[in-house]
């Protein structure tokens, strides 16, 4: 099943829960919830890269845009894709691998305003189970100084 069809199949299932949740917001008796962010210790800081937090993904899904999409589907508002620094004690799929960088999907970075609004537990559980792999901290290609 292509990525595309697997996000359809994501955004009809959550937009029946969105629905549920905005009948349970109008009845009024929906509390309010407390939003817990992803407990996750940042790692040491690299001197001139920033470093994402996210799964590396192949050259295709790239191309689909998927930071916009899964923004869509997941609600996940600091979603962005980046290319990172191949790390060299580490196994990376051949198909996340271009011109020797690794394509990232990142959740979030290390800069203080990126993990400030990073996303709850259960938003990063439900994308990494649609990932299929783990998220993990990977340097960011472009050093800090070229932040737009």
């Amino acid at each position: 099943m292509s990525m595309s069809q697997r996000l359809d199949g994501v955004s009809s299932s959550m937009q029946l829960g969105e629905a549920k949740q905005d009948k349970q917001r109008n009845s009024g008796y929906a509390k309010p919830s407390k939003r817990h962010r992803i407990d996750i210790t940042l790692p040491p800081p690299q001197l001139d890269h920033a470093q994402m937090y996210g799964y590396c993904i192949s050259e295709t899904n790239a191309q689909l845009n998927p930071s916009y999409s899964f923004k869509k589907n997941f609600h996940i508002r600091s979603l962005s894709t980046g290319c990172a620094i191949l790390p060299s004690q580490q196994m990376v799929p051949a198909e996340c691998i271009v011109d020797g960088a690794v394509l990232v999907l990142c959740i979030f970075k290390d800069w203080p305003h990126s993990y400030r609004r990073r996303p709850t537990q259960e938003q990063v559980d439900e994308l990494t189970s649609f990932m299929g792999r783990e998220p993990q901290w990977w340097v960011d290609a472009l050093p800090r100084s070229f932040r737009m």
